[in-house]
């Protein structure tokens, strides 16, 4: 049994980014990576445009112009201003050539078709955005390595492209075993209870822009199990598998890692709740073994399989937030293991919640942080600075 500082080491050296390359269409990347750089296509704005609604103009001495035409947002403006001459425009529009300035509608008089400016001063250039302020075409738009987020995706259609060339996420497959687990929707039998790992773990996995690609319930059958794992390492990146990992006569996970030759990197951390994790490596195919109690498993998820799917991504900052706050109230340790307690934010502190047992989700689905305490630690005195590791949420 190891410390959970030397598991997440172990994970750190030995997890990597994937380096294979796909094209996505413009709407699924979002939380992508980009793997080339991104030039622009054409100049942002790629026309003149109007930043406001009123009257494009040509300079003259006098302040009165004559109206002699409207573009609208959507336009091709063919009209060439000349001196004196004005154009009713609106925001977004192509500006005329010819014009020096808009003037915004406000600023004006207008009787007929003759405008008159009401102020003192006009500004050459003013409330026209020039094409390519945004960029110019042929400029790095984006560089390799940046991760697509909304305001990205607003930014590329705004140049025109369907397509991006992305580091592919990692294929994920996802193991869920035990011959107690029902599915929902079915009326509940004796001895049995429902099943909720595989629903936990594929919305941990979607607030992180991924998903399980291959979905299999298997039961406490060794043959079956093996077969299963077996025929997933072929073809997935991370392979997580839900219970069974622990010692019972029933738990069967510890021994097809070993039948299938796959590498065990550590099994068994120091820790509550949680101690009975594997994490292991076959090939090209990394695989955690999961406590099968509920909570257990999504706190292991958050601590180890969180920070492996980051670094898989190409990320730098693969852990959880971390931060100190007081606790508000008095917390019961001794040492030996470490502890992840699940724990409210609040504006004052943290508070650890009610229900800390492993297999409730109560308090989990409640938590906004872990409150992690050391190996070494002992009780914690009210107002004291714990560590919290805040959790995502929507």
């Amino acid at each position: 049994m190891i410390s959970v500082e030397e598991a997440k080491k172990i994970v750190i050296q030995h997890v990597f980014a994937l380096s294979k390359k796909t094209t996505v269409q413009l709407a699924d990347g979002l939380g992508c990576m980009l793997a080339e750089d991104i030039f622009a296509p054409l100049d942002l704005p790629p026309f003149n445009q109007s930043n406001v609604d009123g009257y494009a103009i040509k300079f003259l001495e006098s302040k009165s112009w004559k109206v002699v035409g409207e573009v609208k947002a959507g336009d091709n403006a063919t009209i060439v201003l000349k001196e004196g001459e004005a154009m009713r425009i609106f925001t977004g529009a192509m500006v005329p050539e010819g014009s020096d300035c808009v003037i915004m509608q406000e600023r004006i008089r207008r009787e007929g078709d003759t405008i008159q400016f009401i102020e003192s001063e006009l500004k050459q250039g003013e409330h026209i955005r020039k094409a390519g302020a945004q960029i110019k075409k042929g400029k790095l738009a984006l560089p390799k390595g940046t991760v697509v987020n909304p305001a990205i995706l607003g930014f590329l259609s705004g140049l025109g492209l369907a397509e991006l060339v992305v580091y592919a996420k990692p294929k994920i497959t996802l193991i869920v075993t035990g011959n107690e687990l029902q599915t929902v929707g079915s009326d509940l039998e004796p001895g049995k209870v429902y099943e909720s790992n595989s629903f936990a773990l594929q919305s941990a996995l979607q607030l992180m822009g991924l998903k399980v690609d291959a979905l299999h319930f298997v039961k406490d059958e060794k043959e079956k199990l093996n077969a299963c794992v077996t025929k997933a390492m072929l073809d997935t990146d991370l392979l997580l598998i839900s219970g069974g990992i622990s010692v019972g006569d029933y738990d069967f996970v510890k021994e097809v890692m070993e039948s299938t030759k796959t590498e065990t990197l550590f099994y068994k951390v120091a820790q509550k709740p949680g101690k009975p994790l594997f994490f292991g490596k076959n090939k090209n195919c990394f695989v955690f073994g999961l406590p099968g109690n509920p909570a257990s498993a999504l706190t292991c998820f958050y601590e180890y399989v969180y920070p492996t799917l980051r670094i898989m991504g190409g990320r730098e900052d693969i852990f959880l937030k971390s931060m100190q706050m007081p606790a508000l109230k008095n917390i019961v340790k001794k040492k030996g293991l470490a502890h992840y307690l699940k724990a409210e934010i609040k504006k004052d502190g943290v508070m650890p919640l009610e229900g800390q047992e492993s297999f409730i989700m109560k308090s989990m689905a409640g938590a906004g942080a872990f409150i992690y305490l050391p190996m070494d630690k002992e009780n914690v005195a009210a107002g004291e600075p714990v560590e919290i590791h805040v959790l995502p949420n929507l």
